[in-house]
């Protein structure tokens, strides 16, 4: 009998220590500035967050009293760090490739503009998981964000990290790191501000699968995720702004298929 409480003990002992340990992991870790964040993001994310990954969006927009003026359906692709493409319009050849810091339009698979605009979220996203501390500090300085300005807050009951001055800043959950806000100031003076919400695990990382667009403080746009799909490898051509791949069509039968 003495055995057997003694055995019962240990093993009590052993439940509340993992406890123990499981509720330290999860609480948030105090960090007073951007460098010692993203270094930390690095430790625990380096070598497991997924670099490729293809989705379907719904996505729907509104005018500025709210009501919704239309809506499409959009394929996307990322590889990070710094690779993003969006077709918006499969039958006109419309698609967009974000590839460095630099911006294509494509219309009936020819190239209507390139800018020097780079898609910036997709650093904060995941990319510094395949770049050095270095260059996601030197990258941050180049898109515009004060990394000296850095505070905590909450938003949508969670502990997040500020990062960023009024004019371009970015939320960062405080013990998962996913991205949960956007805000910037777009060349005509609008204030953008975008949410993302509804996450869930991918791989060993996280995507949401809501995003909503505010432009003053209303609501223009919404897009919802849907078909979320892990790559392992993903075709190369598929941002080469020379090639026209249609990369959709080896990715999802249904495309292939004319459904």
């Amino acid at each position: 009998m003495k055995r057997n409480n003694t055995y019962n003990l240990s093993n009590l002992t052993l439940v509340l220590g993992f406890l123990v340990l499981v509720t330290a992991c999860q609480k948030p870790t105090n960090y007073d500035n951007t460098e010692d964040l993203l270094r930390a993001m690095k430790i625990k994310n380096d070598g497991e967050w997924f670099k490729h990954f293809t989705f379907k969006q719904s996505t729907i927009f509104f005018d500025e009293t709210g009501k919704q003026t239309d809506s499409a359906v959009w394929y996307e692709a990322v590889s990070y760090p710094y690779l993003f493409r969006i077709d918006r319009d499969l039958e006109q050849g419309a698609y967009t490739i974000y590839r460095n810091d630099s911006t294509y339009h494509f219309r009936q698979d020819s190239l209507m503009r390139a800018t020097d605009q780079p898609a910036v979220h997709l650093l904060f996203k995941g990319g510094l998981y395949f770049v050095s501390l270095e260059e996601s500090l030197k990258k941050l300085k180049k898109y515009k964000y004060n990394t000296a300005a850095f505070r905590k807050d909450t938003f949508m009951e969670e502990p997040v990290y500020v990062i960023g001055d009024d004019d371009s800043q970015f939320w960062l959950h405080a013990t998962d790191f996913y991205c949960m806000r956007r805000i910037s100031t777009t060349s005509n003076g609008k204030l953008l501000d975008i949410v993302y919400d509804d996450f869930k695990p991918l791989g060993r990382g996280w995507v949401e699968q809501k995003v909503t667009f505010y432009f003053d403080g209303k609501k223009r746009m919404e897009e919802f995720y849907f078909d979320i799909k892990l790559r392992e490898h993903f075709d190369s051509k598929s941002y080469d702004v020379k090639e026209n791949y249609q990369w959709f069509r080896d990715y999802y039968p249904e495309v292939k298929n004319g459904q």
